[in-house]
């Protein structure tokens, strides 16, 4: 199936639900709304989370993942897929075959390795790094790690720079990187394999940072989506998840408050191919 001029992009969200609304499947579904396309989900497992962090989660099991993944691409013209959390081989196993085909027909991939929260906290804490080099980079149009995510991939240990964990990461299969900022650090990192590109982007610290790595790797996969240039939709999807984070919902909750992508879907998308 393909998209046809004036039809609303559909974008799948592989990922987990977030109790408190804010991340995951949740976060992601208001991230396409935001950029003018529809969401599709495949639900891998349940979080009982809130603004302070995960309490427990629930793995689906693969067949009923297999089943969603069929369901969804049995119907509905996929424009461009984002993988957020995957805690096991098993389940990596079963998305990975559909991502082989949507690299088959061309449809990018964002892969969000999430295994700890922009905002600090452990979210997979028995994360299996080998099936995600295994399973999910091979396929990866683009994937886009937090600064302790990178070091964790990459597996270079101590205060690496992001240039060496891109690079590093690449060669792990994902066709181009873009890795967020640490502390004391301004912009992305793009790495398009070949050249390295930092995408400056203003820094906001007023709380609201529940869901911004969502936030940032789905409003990626909906500008793709929408056929941007790959160039064009990091550097957009780097200022919208920063405009999120500044008008964030900070009377939601009383720990980490959430980003706020809805009152971005009228924002102006002025293109540019300047970094």
């Amino acid at each position: 199936m393909t998209t046809h001029a004036g039809e609303v992009p559909v974008c799948l969200t592989i990922g987990s639900s977030d109790s408190s609304g804010g991340a995951g499947i949740q976060g992601d579904i208001k991230a396409y709304a935001a950029v003018g396309c529809y969401s599709a989900t495949v639900v891998v497992g349940v979080t009982a989370q809130n603004m302070a962090g995960v309490r427990d989660r629930w793995t689906l099991p693969a067949e009923a993942i297999s089943a969603q993944l069929d369901a969804v691409f049995d119907e509905l013209p996929i424009a461009a897929v984002k993988v957020g959390t995957t805690w096991s081989a098993e389940v990596l196993s079963a998305v990975a075959v559909h991502l082989a085909r949507c690299a088959e027909r061309g449809v990018p991939v964002v892969v969000d390795p999430v295994i700890t929260s922009t905002a600090g906290s452990t979210i997979a804490r028995d994360v299996d790094l080998d099936a995600i080099t295994r399973y999910l980079l091979p396929w990866a149009t683009v994937v886009t790690p937090n600064r302790a995510e990178a070091r964790l991939l990459a597996g270079l240990g101590g205060e690496s720079p992001r240039r060496a964990e891109a690079e590093r990461i690449a060669r792990l299969g994902a066709a181009t990187v873009v890795i967020s900022p640490g502390p004391g650090e301004t912009g992305d990192w793009f790495f398009d394999g070949a050249e390295h590109h930092l995408v400056e982007g203003d820094q906001h610290d007023g709380g609201a940072e529940h869901g911004a790595g969502c936030a940032h790797s789905a409003t990626l996969a909906g500008l793709l989506a929408q056929r941007w240039s790959l160039a064009e939709a990091v550097i957009e999807a780097k200022r919208r998840s920063s405009l999120g984070v500044a008008r964030g919902l900070v009377n939601v909750g009383e720990h980490v408050h959430p980003v706020d992508m809805l009152r971005l879907a009228d924002f102006a998308c002025a293109r540019t191919e300047s970094y």
